[in-house]
């Protein structure tokens, strides 16, 4: 009886230690977070500005390009409390004028200036001299591109939501963006799309003529596409009825073209060893090409003063500067492979070598700044005024100081899949992978530190009548400012068309001769009398 139950009991004690498996499953492995909590944040002296979910249907992975762009024509306008305390200038408020009120509108000068005068009276009551005072400080805008085509543009420094649009075919390629003060463009398909930066409107769509390898840039009135058979194509953003063009260079782009702080001249590396920069003021052209020692397979890094800095596969780092001829400033060996984007940050340099160490150079000479590089970095994300924030080749975040070139801090419960690279201020933006964003500050910074001017705003042509200059009122828009009028022979003037000195008229019928032009036999002239007349 006992043998013939034995396999019974085998039975129910694998079928109880599958069940049991099934409902109490083993323990998972720990996984490190790709967001920072508060407290790691103030580990390496960051604090938490915003987080915001992003518009990605597929979370992270499906972001083709986010990008940061500091605007020329718009402002942020605070009113703000401050006190003199030892020499030093102490902000005890501040209230952003466009922060929303209780209705959900924005306060306005004058409601912001009347709530901080109502708090220098509170600290007066307390014995405490403090003064109103106003600043302003330029607009920085995070635009984000998904896969189907959505592009969405929120404040950097807060988070808020400006607009949201999807625009072209989901199945198709997406290219990164090109971005102004004016308009956003993107490339889905063949396609070039052309939005309002300000309200996310569609302005135009082009289709190109060639195939697209990557995404667009904007430089000055045009927006510049890398194309599969070579060279760049260039489409007019604020003239409808100017035609494309295309200038064909020796070989194909290797990336993306980067476009001079403030300027409208941009520069690209192609397969072939040459890095090229192109002028788009006027009429578009190439200014010049430089020969590399080897394949610059990655985006130039630009700083003001039209210069461009970038490393090539033979282990030089070059800057150059983009005058109509080509100005080489410095060329420095490292000795190993280059294909990442340097990085930028004040007057340094820095570039991650194949082998993940990362070298600071001189901006202005090239010179090594540190005494050794850096091991293990594979990426700079951002820096502040003392540190560099880096990813690791093993995904973590650390923490870099900028003048010795030592380790400050390793946070290694971050896995840093996803990131922005912020080349413009001093924040630090992370995605997790489910497509939440956040903005990490230095604890001392409550407004951003810029690293690169604003873009100067020029004066554009438009397809627009609206922007057509119009004469003032009253005034000839022909007329010469209260100058003598030259085709004016009377008053002073003299008849620019009369014969100079005693000469006679060129044209007056010869000395006692008739006039040829009179009509014959002395009949009347064909062409007097009113015609309209019966």
């Amino acid at each position: 009886m006992a043998s013939s139950l034995r396999p019974f009991k085998t039975f129910v004690a694998v079928l109880f230690g599958v069940a049991a498996t099934a409902v109490f499953p083993a323990p998972a492995s720990v996984r490190a977070e790709d967001l920072m909590a508060p407290e790691m944040a103030s580990r390496v002296g960051l604090v938490e500005n915003w987080r915001r979910q992003l518009s990605l249907i597929g979370g992270a992975k499906s972001a083709v390009d986010i990008q940061l762009h500091v605007e020329g024509n718009r402002e942020r306008h605070f009113v703000e409390v401050t006190r003199e305390k030892d020499g030093v200038v102490e902000v005890l408020s501040r209230r952003d004028v466009n922060e929303l009120d209780k209705y959900g509108k924005p306060l306005g000068v004058k409601e912001a200036r009347r709530l901080a005068s109502l708090e220098v009276l509170r600290w007066r009551r307390r014995g405490i001299e403090t003064k109103l005072a106003e600043n302003k400080i330029r607009q920085v805008r995070l635009y984000t591109l998904g896969s189907d085509g959505t592009i969405e543009a929120r404040d950097a420094e807060t988070g808020e939501l400006y607009w949201v649009t999807r625009n072209g075919d989901p199945d198709l390629f997406c290219g990164s963006m090109g971005i102004d003060d004016d308009y956003v463009t993107f490339i889905n398909g063949t396609v070039l799309y052309q939005l309002s930066a300000e309200t996310g409107k569609l302005i135009r769509q082009t289709t190109l003529a060639g195939t697209p390898s990557m995404g667009s840039v904007i430089a000055g009135e045009f927006a510049l596409v890398p194309t599969v058979r070579g060279g760049i194509e260039g489409f007019p953003l604020y003239d409808s009825d100017m035609y494309p063009f295309h200038e064909i260079v020796a070989g194909h782009a290797t990336a993306k073209p980067v476009r001079a702080p403030g300027t409208t001249r941009t520069a690209w590396a192609t397969d072939l060893r040459f890095v090229y920069v192109m002028e788009t003021e006027g009429t578009p052209s190439v200014i010049f090409r430089f020969p590399t020692d080897g394949i610059v397979s990655s985006e130039l890094a630009a700083a003001e003063g039209n210069r461009f800095f970038f490393g090539s596969e033979n282990g030089h780092v070059y800057g150059i500067r983009a005058t109509r001829s080509g100005e080489v400033l410095w060329r420095q060996s490292i000795g190993q492979p280059i294909y990442s984007t340097a990085f930028v940050s004040g007057e340094r340099l820095f570039v991650s070598s194949v082998y993940k160490n990362l070298y600071c150079l001189e901006l202005a000479t090239g010179k090594h700044f540190w005494k050794g590089p850096v091991s293990q970095i594979d990426q700079v994300l951002g820096s502040s005024e003392d540190h560099i924030f880096a990813r690791t080749n093993s995904n973590r975040l650390t923490v870099i100081n900028a003048a010795s070139g030592t380790r400050v801090a390793d946070v290694s419960q971050i896995n840093l899949q996803h990131f922005v690279t912020n080349r413009l201020t001093d924040r630090l933006y992370l995605i997790g992978a489910g497509g939440m964003l956040q903005c990490l500050r230095p604890s001392n910074a409550s407004l951003p530190t810029f690293k690169v001017a604003a873009e100067i705003t020029v004066a554009k042509s438009s397809d627009s009548s609206d922007s057509e200059p119009k004469a003032a009122a009253g005034n000839d828009p022909f007329g010469a400012n209260g100058n003598i009028d030259p085709f004016d022979a009377g008053g002073a003037a003299v008849d620019p068309f009369a014969p100079a000195g005693d000469m006679a008229d060129p044209f007056a019928p010869a000395a006692g001769g008739a006039d040829p032009f009179a009509p014959a036999g002395g009949g009347a002239d064909p062409f007097g009398g009113d015609p309209f007349q019966n």
